[in-house]
């Protein structure tokens, strides 16, 4: 017994020494993807920011040209460009003069200074007063006239730089284009913002991170850091991105974590970075002291385990003792087994009713071995009968085709098909078309009888003729239809079968041209129907339920056994005359 017991003791020691270890490695991996999820969130957080600073400086910028175009669709405004340029002497234009050449729609609130030029002229619309002299000679001496002649009418977006026709030397960003009639070019227009309004935009959500802005040069346009610096940027920074070959993108450079965005409108860079470490809010430490706390608490889960396991050994080991001793011819033996633990109590008491059931099973085994030797004689006499009959109906088949009477061979062969196909279980489904075969048979034999008097008719789905369906379905509607019709002193019936596919499943229809169904017959049916509902909601044996031989009962229930709630089955009477049997059936869900 004590060589038994510490291998109890020990079979329980590794058990949970595994069970410890699955538990490890699933909590480290938890751990791990929580981490690497938590860092790809921030990373994603990182590239919207870039990517919103980056829509709102194009935003700006397209502000800034919208003005620009307004101007140079303006005929008026153009003309007088042109006349100007050709003037004999200076000429300066006041606010309200611009004012009458730019549409009212024009998004003018964030704008510094509209001004459009030539060597004779200038027009102005500026929140600030210079004068006249000052900005006649800045236009004179514009730095940007090449670059924009050299554009040939297209947009031109000017860095942050002083503002050249501001005596203050304020820092602006600009939009420029130069004024022509598609032939030559006689002006310049140019649309400042200031560079506190650049600053405004890229210092939106710096908690998550520091915004810099690169020209498509590699210069530095925001934050304005010194020249040493700035090559510092340039190095880390720049370069890493366009070694990326791609308009946006995050990476790894010398500790930072980086996310870009090239603009496609005015070619900017938008760089957002952080520390790489602060990308997981709670570092590391949050992560030592997780994984400490786990351990300090497998260790008692060791030692309790362990500890359990001593005190469970002994009434585990005399339960197996106990069991050992039963055989089937000492069934009386009742282990008798005390301890603290419910569990193991619980399976002790178990086991005795086992115990108890067993010894009834096997006296209820001795007392049907008779009963069941006699059924299986019964059996093997019921196979006789239906073989019986097929020879018969062979033999009168055959007689009839001798003697020159097909019309008799042929509904002895109808008949024995019919019988062979309700006597036939060797197969545990049967499909539309086996029931449609059944069916053509029983048409074969009952158009006979009334000859002239019937006509039953099939339109089904071919893609439905293998789908599966209770046996003896269709042909008993039909029969159901015929029988209660001609019972009526129906001149002359018609009975059409008709299978079609639904959205999710299929559906049959078998309707007549006879009396239809009175309504007690109706009400009847209803009752019947909910009968076997609750049959089989309550789980009884609805063998014993009276459904009556093949009728509608029958196959309903039947079909709801199969089908379960995606099976209906309505009767109802038809607005034209007749009675009608719709069922339809869904599709089982795939999971």
């Amino acid at each position: 017994m004590g060589k038994e017991q510490n291998y109890l003791k020990k079979q329980f020691y590794n058990y949970s020494f595994v069970l410890l270890l699955s538990l490890t490695v699933i909590i480290l991996f938890a751990m791990i993807t929580l981490y690497r999820a938590q860092y790809l969130q921030n990373i994603e957080v990182q590239a919207q920011l870039s990517l919103n600073v980056q829509s709102q400086l194009d935003g700006s910028l397209k502000e800034m040209d919208k003005i620009i175009n307004g101007l140079l669709f303006n005929k008026s405004f153009v003309r007088s460009m042109k006349e100007t340029n050709s003037s004999a002497e200076y000429i300066d234009y006041n606010n309200q003069m611009m004012e009458n050449f730019i549409s009212l729609d024009a998004p003018l609130f964030s704008t510094y200074r509209i001004i459009a030029f030539n060597d004779k002229a200038y027009y102005t619309l500026t929140k600030t007063g210079e004068s006249s002299d000052y900005i006649k000679e800045a236009c004179r001496s514009y730095p940007w006239k090449q670059q924009l002649l050299a554009a040939d009418g297209k947009k031109v977006i000017l860095p942050p730089h002083p503002d050249d026709f501001d005596g203050t030397r304020e820092q602006v960003y600009s939009v420029a284009r130069t004024v022509s009639d598609g032939k030559s070019h006689f002006g310049f227009v140019e649309v400042q913002n200031l560079y506190s309004n650049l600053e405004q935009i890229c210092r939106l959500n710096q908690a998550s991170g520091s915004v810099v802005l690169y020209s498509p040069e590699g210069d530095v346009l925001y934050p304005a850091l010194s020249g040493e610096k700035q090559a510092v940027l340039f190095q880390t920074v720049y370069k890493g991105i366009m070694d990326g070959e791609k308009d946006a993108g995050s990476l790894r450079l010398s500790g930072q974590q980086i996310s870009y965005t090239a603009s496609d409108y005015s070619g900017w860079i938008t760089v957002v970075y952080c520390p790489a470490a602060s990308f997981i809010p709670y570092g590391f430490n949050l992560i030592l002291l997780t994984l400490a706390v786990y351990v300090l608490m497998a260790v008692l889960a060791l030692f309790l385990i362990r500890r359990t396991a001593t005190k469970m050994a002994a009434p585990l080991m005399e339960l197996d003792h106990a069991i050992s001793q039963i055989t089937l011819e000492n069934m009386t033996f009742q282990p008798h087994i005390s301890t603290s633990i419910s569990e193991i109590n619980n399976i002790t008491a178990s086991f005795q009713k086992m115990l108890l059931h067993l010894q009834e099973a096997i006296a209820r085994s001795v007392q049907s071995q008779t009963g069941e030797a006699r059924a299986n004689f019964l059996a093997l006499q019921a196979q006789m009968n239906p073989h019986t009959l097929y020879n018969t109906l062979s033999m009168i088949e055959s007689v009839s085709y001798m003697h020159g009477d097909r019309e008799v061979s042929a509904l002895c062969v109808s008949l024995s098909q019919m019988l062979r196909y309700i006597s036939d279980y060797s197969k545990r489904e049967y499909t539309i078309q086996d029931e449609l075969s059944h069916l053509e048979q029983y048409a074969n034999l009952v158009r006979k009888r009334y000859e002239g008097k019937l006509n039953i008719s099939v339109h089904a789905d071919s893609p439905l003729l293998s789908a599966t369906i209770p046996k003896l379905t269709i042909q008993p509607l039909v029969e159901n239809a015929v029988k209660h019709s001609f019972a009526t002193r129906t001149a002359f019936l018609s009975v059409c079968v008709e299978l079609s596919r639904t959205e999710d499943g299929w559906q049959l229809y078998v309707y007549d041209s006879g009396p239809g169904f009175t309504q007690s017959a109706l009400a009847q049916i209803d009752a019947q129907f909910k009968d076997c509902d609750k049959s089989l909601a309550s789980r009884q044996d609805v063998i014993n339920t009276r459904i009556g031989g093949l009728g509608l009962t029958n196959i309903y229930l039947r079909c709801r056994i199969l089908y379960g709630d995606r099976f209906q089955m309505q009767v109802e009477n038809r607005e034209s005359g007749g009675g009608c049997i719709h069922i339809t059936v869904r599709e089982e869900k795939s999971l």
